[in-house]
């Protein structure tokens, strides 16, 4: 994943769906099902209170002089450091919390020595913009972190001047606070944490097995298609937000574990219902096939959800049970009868992966060993640490990364600027903050943030002005916090919501720091719209369009598959193969994903620039009809590897080796592709009876799918300015 794609808030532990909207079904009830609140829910209610506590606190223990003054500063240091405190691991989290909450403290410190400098304030605005963005050399860990020294930075110059040592004082006694406060509140939900982030994978499960049925259902529409490749690469985000929490609790949670693996087994095995479906054909018999095909997986989906509603309630799911497939009648004749029995054996696997999920979650049954072990399982959680190798490869300016903090430099320090000589210079932070959370990475998130930020910033104003009629100074505070928590949770949900709550947050939060400066609506809506302005055309500065960097994304996908390739064919049946295989999976799904979100994001980027999306749309395609083969080919291996043979097996690293040369384009697509779409064409024995012949099909077609992919790879690369030749396989995948 591109780290200028991280987003500055939360990290979204599942795709923006219906549970992520208030008063979705994830929500319904109200605070009488509070186990059905959405992570981010829990997330925003933690912050919300850690603040409050703090604010309380300090201003119990603070003297009485300084007891205003001191509980605002403590409380602005602990937003800031809350922007990190996100649901995970908890040590991670900790050191998160402590490295965003020490950032926000420097940054408040150089505003108190430099206040009285304008020049030299618009000196720091510059480091920390170009600094904040550099961090994003570290991608999502760095992202909730990088945004706080920027926001600190903000609240201390809407404070007036204090003393040095009460600032320090005051802001450093919020951070400490707040870090144990995350400490707490984290340990006590990370149960819950973890369960959230299960059923979110349950969730993004059942909205792709909705989608493929939707795409199967129409026949393949290019709407279908892309709502499909969506949740694709959403579904990549949710199940590693899930590996991260529920895998290094295996010792005390194995059930979590087992219901998580299986639901990566059943990510794979969806991948494989869509193969072989241009045989089915378009007469009565080819449609009521695909209707019965469309049922199952809505049957699958509703079971999905009535397993997850179990895990959120935490009990144990109602018995599972699935109704025998309402097929067809199809005569004997019909080469169908055959292919119909081999849809039926994909269902049956497809079923009994979401059977295995209901057992899990049963605890008045046993749960069968793992496949995997602590040290296994612990390989497919995100890397730890802030690697200094990761920061020192940005420092080229073809880097996307060092690009954007080259930008952010010269935006934020011309917002500064700008500000001072506008007619309203009483608050120039704003300017800057709004250019600050408007500007992104990428032109589209860029967009999105310009429109959500102007919109939600003007509604903002106008919950601020129905407020300030009522003068009651608690119930002021109570909105504050309140906007605090709201704005925190729809970070990467619904940034609209968050837009209206900040503006909330910082009005409110700027008139009780200084009273005498009023509310000062108008200001706060002019610089709001002159900073989206700025940020949008700051974007166009040292842009990283998506064609520039897409090159090296293809060369890592299509390693990544020649890996997979590799390791699904011809990787021994041992426990130490089996780990190789799902490694090798992860990252031919995760390159797949990264490519189809850059080609989304490129969308947004003047038409002269886009990258071609004909050849690119041909690679994810085939590239993804080439990893269900192998996925049904490691299946079968899996399964039935002694019906196949030593001469069948035998057939299986050759024939690896030439997949792999058509991924590079070296292998031409077969000539023989028609026949293998023609339905009378088909083996002469059913896969249950003989399933060699099935398996050298499985062989051709996935050649075709290969060298397609490996075709419109080298196309694309061609038309974007590449050498196809220009890195190995080996610095694709190492990233180099």
């Amino acid at each position: 994943m591109n780290p200028l794609n991280a987003p500055t808030g939360p990290h979204p532990s599942g795709p923006s769906g219906p549970s992520g909207a208030p008063g979705s079904a994830g929500a319904a009830g109200g605070l009488g099902r509070w186990r059905h609140w959405p992570v981010h829910w829990w997330n925003g209610l933690t912050v919300a209170l850690g603040v409050t506590l703090v604010q309380i606190v300090v201003s119990l223990l603070a003297p009485p002089d300084l007891s205003h003054v001191a509980s605002q500063l403590a409380m602005a240091c602990a937003i800031c450091a809350s922007l990190a405190d996100l649901p995970g691991n908890l040590t991670r989290n900790f050191k998160r919390v402590a490295l965003g909450g020490g950032l926000a403290l420097l940054a408040v410190v150089a505003v108190a020595l430099l206040r009285n400098h304008h020049g030299w304030i618009g000196v720091l605005v510059a480091a920390l913009g170009f600094g904040s963005a550099l961090m994003l050399s570290w991608g999502l860990r760095a992202a909730a972190v990088s945004f706080a020294p920027i926001l600190a930075m903000v609240f201390a110059l809407a404070w007036p001047p204090q003393p040095l040592a009460v600032v320090v004082l005051s802001g450093a006694s919020g951070i400490a606070l707040y870090l144990g406060w995350a400490w707490v509140s984290g340990l006590v939900l990370q149960r819950r944490f973890r369960r959230l982030a299960l059923a979110d994978a349950l969730r993004g499960l059942a909205q792709l097995l909705r989608a493929r049925a939707e795409l199967l259902g129409s026949g393949g529409a290019a709407h279908a298609m892309r709502d499909w490749l969506g949740n694709e690469a959403q579904l990549a985000e949710v199940l590693q937000t899930a590996r991260d929490q529920v895998f290094p609790h295996v010792e005390d949670d194995p059930r979590s574990v087992a219901v998580l693996l299986h639901l990566i087994e059943l990510r794979d095995l969806m991948l494989a219902s869509r193969l072989d479906l241009e045989l089915i054909g378009e007469d009565p018999i080819g449609q009521q096939l695909r209707h019965s095909l469309v049922q199952r997986l809505a049957s699958l989906t509703q079971a999905l959800e009535t397993c997850r509603l179990a895990l959120l309630n935490e009990t144990s799911p109602q018995a599972l049970v699935l109704a025998p497939v309402a097929w067809p009648s199809v005569s004997a004749q019909d080469p169908r009868a055959r292919l119909q029995a081999l849809l039926q054996d994909r269902l049956t696997h497809l079923d009994g992966e979401v059977l295995a999920i209901g057992k899990a979650l049963d605890r008045s049954q046993e749960l069968p060993s793992l496949p995997l072990d602590q040290v296994q399982l612990s390989q497919f959680l995100t890397p730890e640490g802030w690697p200094i190798g990761l920061l020192k490869a940005q420092w080229r300016l073809d880097s996307p990364v060092l690009r954007h903090a080259l930008r952010s430099l010269l935006a934020l320090s011309s917002a500064y600027y700008i500000a001072l000589a506008l007619p309203w210079a009483s608050h120039p932070h704003w300017l800057v903050l709004s250019v600050a959370v408007v500007l992104r990475g990428t032109l589209d998130q860029t967009l999105a943030r310009r429109n959500m930020r102007v919109l939600g910033t003007a509604i903002g104003c106008g919950v601020i002005l129905l407020l300030s009629q009522v003068h009651n100074l608690i119930l002021w505070i109570v909105v504050l916090q309140v906007a605090v928590g709201v704005a925190h949770a729809f970070a990467t949900r619904r940034y609209l919501i968050t837009a209206v709550a900040a503006t909330v947050m910082a009005l409110l939060q700027a008139h009780l720091a200084d009273p005498t400066h009023g509310v000062a609506v108008v200001e706060r809506l002019a610089d709001t719209v002159l900073g989206a302005a700025l940020a949008w055309a700051f974007s166009y500065v040292l842009p990283a369009w998506e064609r520039r960097h897409l090159p090296r994304s293809l060369k890592r996908a299509r390693s990544a598959l020649q890996l997979y390739v590799k390791q699904a064919m011809t990787a021994e049946l041992t426990p130490a193969g089996a780990l190789s295989q799902r490694l090798a999976r992860r990252q031919a799904y995760d390159a797949l994903a990264a490519l189809s979100a850059a080609l989304q994001r490129s969308a947004a980027e003047p038409r002269r620039v886009r990258p071609p999306l004909q050849e690119l749309s041909t690679v994810l395609d085939h590239g993804y009809r080439l990893m269900a083969h192998l996925s049904m080919m490691r299946q079968t291996l899996m399964r039935r590897a002694a019906e196949l043979g030593p001469e069948a097996l035998a057939e299986l690293p050759p024939h690896a080796q030439r997949l792999q040369r058509a991924l590079e384009g070296l292998e031409p697509v077969p000539h023989t592709l028609q026949l293998l779409q023609d339905w009378s064409l088909l083996p002469d024995v059913g896969p249950m009876e003989d399933i060699r012949p099935w398996m050298r099909r499985r062989l051709q077609v996935s050649m075709d799918d290969a060298a397609r992919a490996g075709q419109a790879a080298e196309a694309a690369l061609v038309a974007m300015g590449a050498d196809p030749s220009q890195e190995s396989v080996q610095n694709s995948l190492s990233g180099e």
